[in-house]
């Protein structure tokens, strides 16, 4: 009777760790680097105000749409399979840069333009 308790108390205590062992593994394949790559980024020319460079990493990305402070709204330019964009002669002001994929953005950087 004793040897049939000890072995019950040594199997609750494998199976204890056993299960312990089981959740540090889980949380630590969960955690993810709070650093996240950035898929876009905006380089606004700083020789040649209205000049932007666009690239992105992301190769989902299908388009680009560009929003000024004013409201005005071009177009979306489809990218394709490129990965960089230059953006010319933009007007002094505030700018949202939204990176699309499908219908969905993805990414989103906001520059200001001073001539």
């Amino acid at each position: 009777m004793i040897a049939m308790k000890t072995t019950s108390y040594r199997v609750k205590v494998v199976l204890s760790v056993f299960v312990f062992m089981a959740v540090s593994f889980s949380s630590l394949a969960h955690n993810e680097d709070p650093k996240e790559v950035k898929k876009a980024t905006v380089i606004v020319s700083e020789s040649k105000p209205g000049f932007a460079t666009l690239t992105w990493t992301d190769l989902t990305i299908t388009g680009v749409q560009v929003l000024s402070s004013n409201g005005l709204e071009m177009p979306t330019i489809p990218v394709g399979d490129a990965t960089s964009l230059h953006l010319n002669d933009l007007m002094n002001g505030s700018y949202e840069i939204n990176f699309i994929a499908g219908d969905k953005i993805v990414a989103s950087e906001k520059i200001s333009v001073n001539k």
